[in-house]
C-alpha cells in the first residue's frame, strides 16, 4: 500500500518539479538578459546630455515593458477565443494570469513613461495618441477584473470575461499603430517601416532588454498559472468539504 502511494506521488511530483525547473531556467535567463541590457544601456549606449541626459536610459526598459504589456493582452485575447471554442477552464486561467501581468507591466509603463516624458517634453503626462490609447487599454483591462468580481457562477464568469477580453483587445492594435498611422505626435516610433532609427549600440541594448522582458513575462505567466490552478483546487476542495 505504501509503495503504491509513493509511486503515485512520484508520478504527481515529477511533472511539477519539471515545470518548476523550467520556470526557474526561464527566469534566470530573463535576469541575465535584463542585467546585460542594463549594462549595455548604461555603459555602452551613448547619453545625449543636451536633451534627456541620463533619463534617456529609461527608454531601453520603458519600451520593452510596453511591448510586453501588449503581448500579455494578446495572450489574453487568444486564451479568450480558445475558451469560447472549447470551454476549458485552463484557458480561463491563462486569460486571468495574462491580464493580471499585463496590468502590472502597464503600471510600470505609465511610471517609467512619466519619468521619460518629464525629461523629454517637460510634463509628466501629455494627451498624445499613443499615451491616450494605452491609458484606455489599462482602464479596460482593469474593468476585466471588476466584471469577474460581479459574476458568481464559474462558467458564466469565464464566458463573460472571455467576451470582455476580446472586445478590450480592439484597443491593443490601435495603441500599437497609433504612432505609425496617425499624424506625427510627441511619442517616437521605436520600430517602424523605416527601421528603428537607432544606432547599432542603442538597438543592441533595446533588443537585449526586449528579450529579457519577454522571458520575464513567460516565467511569471507560468507561476501565475500554477497559482490559479491551486486556487481552483482549493475552491473545489472547500466545495466538497462544505457539501
Amino acid at each position: 500500500m505504501e509503495s503504491t502511494s509513493t509511486a503515485a506521488l512520484d508520478r504527481f511530483d515529477r511533472p511539477a518539479g519539471l515545470k518548476l525547473a523550467t520556470t526557474t531556467v526561464i527566469l534566470a535567463a530573463a535576469g541575465v538578459a535584463l542585467a546585460c541590457g542594463l549594462l549595455v544601456a548604461f555603459w555602452v549606449a551613448p547619453t545625449d546630455a543636451s536633451t534627456l541626459g541620463f533619463s534617456q536610459k529609461i527608454f531601453y526598459f520603458h519600451a520593452p515593458i510596453a511591448e510586453t504589456a501588449l503581448l500579455a493582452y494578446g495572450v489574453a485575447f487568444v486564451a479568450a477565443v480558445l475558451y469560447l471554442r472549447r470551454e476549458d477552464a485552463k484557458y480561463d486561467r491563462l486569460g486571468v494570469a495574462a491580464v493580471r501581468l499585463g496590468l502590472v507591466f502597464s503600471v510600470l509603463v505609465l511610471v517609467t513613461g512619466s519619468i521619460w516624458g518629464k525629461a523629454a517634453w517637460g510634463v509628466w503626462w501629455a494627451w498624445d495618441a499613443r499615451l491616450t490609447t494605452f491609458l484606455i487599454a489599462c482602464l479596460l483591462y482593469a474593468g476585466y477584473f471588476v466584471l469577474r468580481g460581479t459574476v458568481e457562477d464559474d462558467s458564466r464568469r469565464a464566458t463573460y470575461a472571455a467576451l470582455f477580453a476580446i472586445v478590450a483587445f480592439v484597443d491593443v492594435p490601435i495603441t500599437f499603430f497609433a504612432t505609425r498611422l496617425l499624424p506625427a505626435g510627441l511619442h517616437p516610433v521605436v520600430l517602424g517601416p523605416q527601421g528603428s532609427g537607432m544606432a547599432a549600440r542603442d538597438l543592441v541594448a533595446f533588443l537585449i532588454s526586449m528579450a529579457g522582458m519577454t522571458l520575464l513575462f513567460v516565467g511569471l505567466l507560468r507561476i501565475e498559472l500554477g497559482i490559479e490552478a491551486l486556487r481552483e483546487e482549493l475552491r473545489d476542495l472547500k466545495y466538497r468539504l462544505g457539501s
